[in-house]
């Protein structure tokens, strides 16, 4: 969930462009910075989509290892209170952009079926 002045925001049943939601992963990427660690790890909800929430988690750097990402864009389900699909990322770069948007429209697509 993005929080503009301390309101969060949902696109359950709104129609975002896959540039709004590459922005909103962005945000919540630098977010991460100021986010203070919960049990070693920092996570920021990147948009709420009905019972469905996109989260972006850093692992923490004494658990990371070569050739794993160090972030994670998971689809938790409130419901199941459970990760249900997740894709990792390093560089956020233009591909890994484009993996996790797509992550969260199937979630977006997802969640209104849930409904």
């Amino acid at each position: 969930m993005l929080w503009m002045t301390g309101i969060p925001i949902s696109f359950a049943g709104t129609k975002m462009s896959p540039d709004e939601i590459e922005q909103h992963i962005i945000r919540a990427y630098l977010q991460l910075a100021c986010t203070p660690e919960a049990n070693g790890t920092r996570i920021v909800t990147v948009v709420r989509l009905g019972v469905l929430e996109a989260r972006l988690t850093e692992v923490p750097e004494k658990q990371r290892l070569p050739g794993v990402p160090w972030f994670w864009l998971e689809i938790y389900s409130h419901a199941s209170r459970s990760v249900i699909d997740s894709c990792g990322c390093t560089e956020f770069d233009e591909d890994e952009l484009a993996q996790a948007v797509e992550l969260i429209t199937s979630a977006r697509q997802q969640a209104r079926g849930l409904h």
